[in-house]
């Protein structure tokens, strides 16, 4: 969604702050799930939504790895979910 708000304001020059998913795997950015790569002035800067963020300049941010990165643990969390999450199991009475 933060892309397209991106999309949408940057013809017009109005500033857009996005609001980035920090996964909480850690908190510490030691786990890499968060990591975001802006263009800062044609420079690359690697930054993390838990520890840097969650709010950044929405005209930096690499959208397409950001989307590509945070499917990197759908397959986990598929199974954890179907694993650990009972309210589909019980019976409605």
């Amino acid at each position: 969604m933060m892309k397209f708000v991106v999309l949408a304001t940057k013809p017009t020059g109005i500033p857009c702050t996005v609001s980035m998913n920090p996964v909480m795997i850690d908190g510490t950015g030691m786990c890499g799930g968060c990591r975001l790569t802006l263009n800062r002035n044609g420079e690359k800067i690697t930054k993390f939504a838990c520890v840097d963020g969650p709010d950044f300049n929405g005209y930096e941010i690499d959208f397409d790895e950001a989307q590509s990165r945070s499917a990197t643990y759908k397959d986990f969390e598929v199974h954890q979910y179907e694993e650990s999450c009972n309210l589909f199991k019980q019976e409605v009475k």
